[in-house]
């Protein structure tokens, strides 16, 4: 379930889960990233964020609202 973005806070290690190809062919599969929070501004609407161990970049309020705090659990379809 996706997070309210009031409630996150530096140091949160949460989870992004999403839909992706299954290498070269057009089937998909579920995949889970670790996204840390580094820094966060509630007034301005973003965090700097580190996403699967890259460098840290400027996400916004709507990225981080469709983070999940526990990993994603393959769904069966």
């Amino acid at each position: 379930m996706a997070i309210k973005f009031e409630k996150i806070k530096a140091g949160d290690v949460l989870w992004d889960y999403h839909s992706v190809r299954a290498g070269n062919t057009t089937m998909r599969r579920w995949g889970n990233w670790r996204v840390r929070i580094i820094e966060i501004d509630h007034a301005a609407g973003f965090a700097i964020v580190s996403w699967n161990g890259n460098q840290p970049q400027k996400w916004f309020r709507r990225q981080l609202e469709k983070l999940r705090r526990e990993m994603g659990k393959e769904s069966s379809w």
